[in-house]
């Protein structure tokens, strides 16, 4: 399992109950899109052939039965193989909003993201009490990039720097983000372009979520 981390903050105060809904459920699209650029490109780093990758869209169940299984692959709807046409399968991925993409080996079609695995998103606490609290847990690079979606903003660090003095946590400059890893050596350049510019819309978006849920106090730490 990658290494997990917890975000946690504060939002503005009187939020309806749909506010929040809204940020929990386009976070978490955004959150996907992070990981599976970040997956892809690790993958195609550690020496998969990129042309095994393909994109796949199924219905989705509200609370889904199981998790998506090498025999399941036959009920999802393929929408693109990326040795056949690059251009599409980055569209569809940047386009869908929960996009399922799977990569060929020896022993079938395997997820890249799967909702009860190691890379999933976990709502750990919603508070609804004014101001609404949050706290979520995911994989590092795409839980730091939430965090720093403006980086302009800088998300205060030397806030952060100062009120985690003392405590048991990686310093968020420490941590790997999700953009590291799509421009780490081995990554093709051609895969380089395209993971790119869907990490810049993902962070794009969630810029604009944060600032729209007022984040405040907001903090990183090791998962406990």
């Amino acid at each position: 399992m990658e290494n997990r981390l917890q975000l946690k903050f504060q939002g503005k105060k009187g939020l309806p109950a749909w506010a929040i809904t809204h940020y929990l459920q386009q976070t978490e699209i955004n959150y996907i899109k992070i990981v599976l650029v970040q997956r892809i490109c690790d993958l195609i780093a550690g020496g998969l052939d990129p042309d095994r990758l393909l994109v796949a869209s199924s219905s989705a169940d509200v609370f889904p039965k199981k998790a998506i299984a090498y025999e399941d692959f036959d009920e999802f709807e393929v929408l693109a193989r990326k040795g056949e046409s690059a251009k599409e399968f980055w569209h569809i991925i940047g386009r869908h909003h929960r996009p399922v993409v799977f990569y060929e080996s020896n022993n079938g079609y395997i997820p890249i993201y799967s909702y009860d695995d190691g890379n999933a998103l976990i709502i750990r606490n919603v508070g609804v009490n004014s101001p609404v609290s949050l706290n979520l847990e995911g994989v590092a690079g795409a839980v730091t990039d939430l965090y720093y979606a403006g980086e302009r903003e800088q998300r205060q660090r030397l806030q952060w720097e100062n009120e985690q003095v003392g405590q048991t946590v990686r310093n968020v400059e420490d941590i790997a983000r999700a953009s590291e890893t799509v421009n780490r050596q081995g990554v093709h350049e051609g895969v380089r372009t395209y993971a790119n510019a869907i990490l810049e819309q993902a962070l794009k978006r969630q810029e604009k979520l944060n600032q729209e849920i007022g984040m405040t106090n907001a903090r990183i730490s090791t998962r406990a």
